[in-house]
């Protein structure tokens, strides 16, 4: 399904803002929580939504399964894997709670996570440990910035004390919950390394991948994790609510949709090849898939700018030049490691202001300020008691929209040292 003409190249930047429905007077900054697509994506999304209607007993009776499997085809190509070894799924979130609820737990079983793991991915190993006999959760805390090599080396640490209290390789670790970019703060993680750690102590790699795909490049195949998780719909400019569970065969005995369907079959034997895992992610209930199939139309238009290289060049460069002119109008600098490992299409910044106890109002204003007064809307969090900027770089965007959101940043943090109460340093 060709949508548009592939030979009309265009220049990254703000000539590309006409391809989407941004509004004229607004100053997006925020890529990473949602994403957005272009036109050119909602028109091949329409399109499948009315091949639907036609003849909705066709569509879901027997048109849908071979397009959604060439779907999956398309993405492993990019992401190198199979296409039997794909499901979709509506975002990352359904598919942690698909693979972390799946699996079987023995009482003293342990599972590993870092502090910066996205909030609900956190409270879904809480409610594991809540719900399940006797599993706990150990937490590694990484200090941003550090380097990658400190960060596996945390892991490790982590790891072989655990085996020292039990004398068996991984300890009583039985999983590991690893972002592959963090949301906050918005780095990479060195989670290919950290995978092969993991194998070496027999412990199951749970990737977060949300902000993976259409972002850094991605060889499922050579990084071989157990389980895989990434929206298509940040980064990749597919309609929201578009994810993927990548799981290789071995595992997929395993695994289960969070949402419990007809095609459920129990495999307590992992070298029973009768393999439902497609069936059980293909249909848990009546929905609207066309959202998946944005990806062709998705995929069409990134080739059409000259590929996934291309587009990752210049967002990595102007995260990296768009974050050195915000840090120079705040005054401050750029979360970086001395390796420069740490930025990619999203970089953070850290704010002029101080924590202290009575700050917790600051995230509303800086929503309230940013969407209405400058509308310019940038997150902020606190790691480790230090106010950060987190900044999404993206096609259509170019420095000028850097320097009007580290403008607007800095007339926010101004006005809120301002207003700091008394005796509060």
């Amino acid at each position: 399904m060709q949508i548009f003409n592939l030979n009309g190249k265009k220049q990254f930047g703000k000539s590309l803002r006409s391809d989407f429905l941004i509004a004229e007077d607004y100053t997006p900054m925020n890529h990473g929580s949602y994403g957005t697509y272009p036109v050119q994506v909602r028109a091949g999304f329409r399109e499948y939504q009315d091949l639907a209607e036609r003849s909705i007993d066709t569509w879901f009776k027997r048109g849908f399964y071979p397009v959604i499997h060439r779907a999956k085809e398309k993405l492993g190509e990019l992401i190198h894997c199979d296409a039997d070894e794909l499901v979709f799924v509506t975002n990352t979130t359904f598919g942690i709670n698909s693979i972390a609820r799946s699996l079987q737990f023995a009482p003293g079983d342990k599972i590993l996570m870092l502090s910066t793991i996205y909030d609900a991915m956190g409270s879904t190993l809480e409610y594991l440990r809540d719900s399940r006999v006797d599993v706990e959760i150990i937490t590694v805390d990484p200090v941003y910035p550090l380097s990658d090599d400190d960060l596996v080396n945390m892991i490790e640490d982590a790891i072989l004390k655990e085996e020292s209290k039990t004398g068996v390789t991984g300890g009583k670790i039985k999983m590991a919950l690893i972002d592959a970019i963090t949301s906050v703060p918005g780095v990479r993680v060195p989670w290919e390394r950290i995978v092969k750690l993991l194998r070496d102590h027999n412990i199951l790699s749970l990737i977060d991948g949300a902000h993976a795909i259409g972002q850094i490049p991605l060889n499922l195949r050579e990084a071989d994790p157990d389980f895989f998780v990434t929206n298509c719909h940040k980064w990749l400019f597919t309609v929201r609510g578009s994810a993927i569970i990548y799981v290789p065969k071995r595992n997929q005995y395993m695994v289960h949709p969070a949402t419990i369907s007809s095609s459920y079959r129990n495999h307590p034997d992992k070298n029973d090849k009768s393999s439902t895992f497609q069936a059980e992610f293909n249909w848990h209930g009546t929905q609207d898939h066309s959202g998946y199939l944005s990806v062709f139309a998705a995929l069409e238009y990134r080739e059409a700018l000259g590929g996934e290289e291309k587009i990752q060049e210049y967002c990595y460069k102007l995260a990296r030049d768009g974050g050195d002119k915000v840090a120079k109008i705040l005054g401050t600098e750029v979360m970086e490691n001395k390796e420069k490992t740490l930025t990619v299409q999203m970089v953070n910044v850290r704010l002029p202001i101080k924590a202290h106890d009575g700050d917790g109002h600051y995230l509303d204003r800086f929503i309230d300020d940013g969407v209405y007064k400058y509308k310019c809307f940038v997150p902020v969090y606190k790691h480790h008691g230090t106010w950060y900027a987190r900044l999404s770089s993206q096609i259509y965007l170019d420095e000028s929209d850097f320097e009007t959101a580290g403008h607007s940043l800095k007339s926010i943090c101004d006005d809120l040292e301002k207003e700091r109460p008394k005796g509060k340093k």
